[in-house]
């Protein structure tokens, strides 16, 4: 350990049920905290998600609500997330993946020391502050509101427009740094999103922000996992109002013909515009601006 740390903490300053995290100092002087991972802890993870699958899997075959909200499928991902926590190397990358994203250039994000990482432990810029969770309630109104618009603009950015995001921002895992800064720390849970799902959740936003019901109920479609005995509703329209199906395909601004890259690529435009500048609608202030809508489109001839 003398090869590589001119000083170690031995007494950790943070622990959980995964590892701990020692301050340290490197030969080099940069100051820096060793996240180590705790022994045993494998075998320790895999028994307790092997009875939640059990569990899951009972409720999901004996219950209505257990096959309702797929319970056997929520363990199983739970337990492939927890699974992939429990290997440092894959934080490290998270950390490096989440700080290239021009979205997170606004907060502080550690910088691994990638030579001094391995699965068992984590070698990462030591940052000075106090979790959100600590700080003083007497801080200024202004200034919680200035660090809360930072905070969220950094999340939408990261989860619109990137697709890549720190999936734990809480309290303790958010840091007010010396500096007046915001730093995000514990990049073991990470979530990524494709471009077909950003798109969606763009034009969720924007039809909420607009008032744009039938432009809601579509965007939402696409979000969430439709159920079977709706798809013959979606694919001829029985059982709906005469036109109701050709008015749903029908949103502001979105013309017959015009192909679903055309109107991601224009929503995502509208976001990342709306995000830069937070005074655009007081409602939404990440939303697009409010503007004069057109609808145009003929039955049988409109993407949805």
């Amino acid at each position: 350990m003398g090869e590589l740390f001119a000083s170690f903490d031995r007494e950790p300053i943070a622990a959980a049920s995964i590892a701990q995290v020692h301050a340290a100092t490197l030969t080099s002087g940069a100051r820096v905290v060793v996240k180590v991972r705790r022994p045993d802890v494998s075998q320790i993870v895999d028994r307790d998600l092997d009875i939640a699958g059990r569990l899951a899997a009972r409720l999901e075959r004996s219950t209505n609500w257990g096959r309702a909200v797929g319970a056997a499928g929520l363990a199983a991902g739970f337990a492939a997330a927890l699974r992939e926590e429990l290997d440092l190397r894959v934080e490290t990358r998270n950390m490096t993946s989440v700080a290239a994203a021009p979205g997170s250039r606004d907060i502080a994000i550690p910088v691994p020391y990638q030579p001094l990482c391995t699965g068992l432990v984590l070698v990462m810029e030591r940052f000075d502050g106090r979790p959100l969770a600590a700080i003083d309630i007497g801080m200024p109104a202004d200034l919680r509101a200035e660090l809360a618009r930072s905070l969220l603009d950094c999340l939408l950015r990261e989860i619109m427009l990137e697709g890549t995001f720190h999936a734990d921002p809480h309290p303790g895992n958010v840091l007010l740094l010396a500096d007046g800064r915001l730093g995000l720390l514990d990049f073991g849970s990470v979530g990524r999103i494709d471009r077909g799902l950003r798109s969606a959740l763009q034009r969720l936003l924007l039809a909420l922000d607009e008032g744009d019901p039938a432009g809601l109920a579509d965007a939402l479609l696409e979000v969430v996992e439709r159920p079977e005995e709706l798809l013959p509703v979606l694919r001829d329209g029985k059982g709906l109002p005469e036109g109701a199906l050709e008015t749903s395909r029908c949103r502001p601004g979105k013309s017959a013909g015009r192909s679903s890259d055309e109107t991601a690529a224009s929503a995502s435009s509208a976001a990342a515009s709306s995000i830069s500048n937070t005074t655009t609608s007081s409602r939404w202030p990440w939303a697009a601006p409010a503007r004069s809508t057109t609808f145009s489109c003929s039955a049988g001839s409109a993407t949805a």
